[in-house]
């Protein structure tokens, strides 16, 4: 056979023998187009089956991810079944207990630390070491929270009535003396309860980042609710599954706290009730249904203040610190934005949110 001369085209013979021993010989004729089809369409299929092993390795770590997780949330679950509350359980209601601590010299100022929407009595450990030398300084778990029993049945969480459990505490701590109130994040809510309904009971208030009423209706607040009540439910079903818990282990420490208080901190994440009621929470304060549960007038200004912010402006809480000044003689304002919504809690921090604390005393009860 004569092979044709064209560079269009050209044979290829490939001999094979046949059954009967014979050879044959098959001849497939390429031009230029059909070749580059055949690159093109190999091409294609390494580009695929890359793709398809990308994929399939990448859905196996995830896996092995998964699975990691959940292993290390059961080993924490295990742990936690056999934990106990490190510090005292008192009761405030017939059957209910929160979980507090409690230092510093009896007869001492009280300060009572109110945590945040998903904190817990840790989140004030380093105030309260700052301040235990002359405070008596109590940190508790809101009810729902970490190691304190739920609130009750059919009960709202809203801030105020959050403000008759702080009071309930009070009295169940044996402090009736006007004491000092810090809270961090969402506390703000309480804060500026307390002050509405029982002004006579604080000595002054601290707002470390904190929210206040008057922004509830703000549009960023509306769209941003939603978005937080589906946070902690998926945070409640990762907790069911194990892998919140697993996650938890993995998180740094941002505060560097003890290793008690770490761990405690670790398990509220793996907890499905600590994430009900966190959610609870955020809803009864700012959902649809929270007619009524915010008192109309905050009148914090009437008291000493100190605002603590990551708004260099002083932030939501800062015109309540300049009438403090103006009308109670003490306002003051520290907007620190190379700190965080956490960072605000460290132990640097914490010392100087104890040296306003003590000025304000020195205000409160100066000759």
């Amino acid at each position: 056979m004569t092979l044709p001369s064209s560079p269009k085209s050209f044979i290829e013979r490939l001999s094979s023998p046949n059954p009967s021993g014979e050879q044959s010989v098959q001849e497939y004729i390429h031009g230029d187009a059909q070749v580059a089809i055949g690159e093109s369409e190999v091409s294609r299929f390494r580009i695929a089956s890359l793709i398809g092993h990308g994929v399939r390795a990448l859905g196996v770590t995830i896996l092995g991810i998964v699975l990691l997780l959940s292993l290390l949330g059961a080993v924490g679950h295990l742990a936690r079944l056999n934990a106990e509350p490190p510090f005292q359980l008192v009761e405030v209601e017939v059957d209910r207990r929160l979980h507090v601590h409690c230092e510093g010299p009896m007869g001492a100022p009280f300060v009572l630390y109110d945590a945040g929407a998903f904190g817990i009595y840790a989140d004030g450990w380093w105030i309260k070491e700052a301040l235990k030398a002359d405070y008596r300084v109590c940190i508790y778990d809101r009810a729902g929270m970490g190691w304190s029993d739920p609130v009750p049945t059919d009960t709202a969480p809203t801030p105020a009535w959050h403000v008759e459990d702080m009071r309930r505490l009070r009295a169940a701590l044996g402090e009736t003396t006007p004491f000092i109130l810090v809270g961090h994040s969402m506390a703000g809510l309480r804060l500026h309860a307390y002050a509405s309904m029982y002004p006579d009971e604080l000595a002054g208030l601290v707002f470390v980042d904190a929210a206040r009423p008057q922004r509830l209706d703000d549009s960023r607040m509306a769209s941003l609710v939603p978005w937080f009540g589906r946070i902690m439910l998926v945070g409640g079903i990762l907790a069911r599954t194990g892998i919140a818990g697993g996650g938890a282990f993995l998180l740094p420490d941002e505060l560097d706290l003890p290793t008690q208080e770490a761990q405690d901190k670790r398990r509220s994440i793996a907890a499905v009730s600590h994430h009900s009621a966190a959610r609870s929470e955020v809803l009864a304060a700012f959902g649809p249904d929270r007619a009524g549960s915010q008192p109309d007038t905050t009148p914090a200004w009437k008291l000493p203040v100190v605002v603590y912010s990551t708004s260099e402006d002083g932030g939501a809480n800062r015109s309540v610190a300049e009438s403090a000044s103006a009308q109670a003689g003490f306002g003051r304002i520290r907007g620190m934005p190379e700190e965080s919504h956490v960072s605000l809690l460290d132990r640097q921090t914490a010392e100087l949110i104890a040296a306003d604390i003590r000025d304000m005393s020195a205000h409160l009860y100066k000759p």
